[in-house]
């Protein structure tokens, strides 16, 4: 008994281990915010020192700064950033230390991002991952209805 009690264990681990990672939600460590910029004509070093300022916030404060793109040809963006989803808990030491910077905060703070910006759109992915990773998260036989 004891030992087909044992087998039954490791069966259902080794079953449970090789099971399809179909999970709708991702796991939190892996998701990022990604955005992409457009700036105005012209505003572009203007836009950088902006965005540099609030780097340094963001290194004061202990959160993680946004990892930059800057488009070398294609459409018509100039950057994409990379960054950890906006930590709300953190927002609060953000402002402090923005107001000591001098830096505009709250809803002034996207009244003077709208100086440089012409356009951005932001969402969530997770990544990075392989097309072989991908479609190890796909149970096929939920799609075939």
């Amino acid at each position: 008994m004891k030992n087909l009690l044992i087998s039954f264990v490791i069966t259902i681990s080794l079953t449970a281990s090789f099971a399809k990672d179909s999970n709708a939600v991702a796991k939190q460590s892996s998701v990022q915010s990604l955005t992409v910029w457009k700036i105005h004509p012209g505003k572009h070093v203007e836009f950088i020192k902006y965005m540099q300022t609030w780097e340094e916030v963001y290194k004061v404060i202990g959160l993680p700064t946004m990892q930059w793109h800057r488009k070398i040809s294609g459409d018509s963006y100039d950057y994409v950033s990379l960054s950890a989803p906006f930590n709300s808990a953190k927002e609060h030491e953000m402002e402090v230390e923005g107001k000591k910077r001098g830096l505009p905060i709250g809803y002034n703070y996207t009244i003077k991002l709208n100086e440089y910006v012409q356009s951005y759109t932001t969402t969530y992915v997770e990544g990075p991952q392989s097309m072989a990773t991908l479609l190890s998260q796909v149970d096929e036989k939920t799609l075939k209805n």
